[in-house]
């Protein structure tokens, strides 16, 4: 995702192999050069204990994150 499509509330997906086995979806809460910390909204139950241990909240490169569809 390119940073000039981004923006504060946005509503995006993402995966990251690191921290959590499952994508997740979440809010944008601010976006930086290359990543943005997003604030983790929906994710796989599996991630649950990761989830929390991060306070819901992750920081994300931009190349890892989609545009969500509102539901």
């Amino acid at each position: 995702m390119d940073k000039e499509n981004l923006n504060i509330g946005d509503l995006v997906t993402g995966k990251v192999n690191e921290d959590l086995d499952g994508a997740f979806t979440g809010t944008v809460e601010k976006v930086y050069e290359n990543s943005a910390l997003i604030s983790i909204t929906d994710f796989d139950a599996a991630d649950k204990a990761n989830v929390s241990e991060l306070n819901n909240k992750i920081v994300v490169n931009l190349k890892q994150l989609k545009a969500a569809k509102a539901k």
